[in-house]
């Protein structure tokens, strides 16, 4: 699926490239600022004055990033807005023990890091705070879950 989609995206959009640079694995092609869609330069305005002038590998991640964006719901669309807003207010260490967790989440096998992940969706933020602080998903063993008061 993959290699027919780059197929179909060099059949129609090479002839009207303007930058072609190589990469390990073979030419990158990405639009001018010209070639984008309406929708596109709408989304992506901010990087106008620039865009013309970014390596084509760059400008070919970015809209294969957008690309993967337009597909996903409003709610996950949410889901990771405040996921950035939640990184950005994280202080230095905060951010270094998310990334080093993350490192270790990827070094897991793949059964492993969908039940870590699964795990982590379902704690509070409260908990997943606490995870992360003594070490995170694939450092840390995962937070005990505190049973509900006993009614009296």
């Amino acid at each position: 699926m993959r290699a027919w989609l780059l197929a179909m995206l060099l059949l129609f959009v090479a002839p009207c490239v303007r930058a072609h640079e190589h990469s390990p694995d073979g030419p990158v092609v990405a639009p001018a600022w010209s070639q984008l869609t309406p929708k596109q330069q709408a989304d992506l305005d901010w990087l106008e004055r620039d865009w013309d002038q970014m390596p084509a590998h760059r400008r070919a991640r970015i809209l294969h990033r957008w690309e993967r964006w337009q597909g996903l719901s409003p709610e996950e669309q949410q889901r990771l807005r405040e996921g950035r807003r939640n990184y950005r207010e994280m202080s230095p260490r905060q951010r270094e023990r998310m990334r080093e967790s993350w490192r270790a989440l990827h070094a897991l096998p793949p059964e492993e890091q969908h039940r870590l992940r699964a795990l982590w969706r379902s704690l509070s933020p409260e908990q997943r705070r606490e995870w992360l602080e003594r070490g995170g998903p694939g450092l840390a063993p995962p937070p005990v879950a505190v049973p509900p008061p006993s009614p009296i």
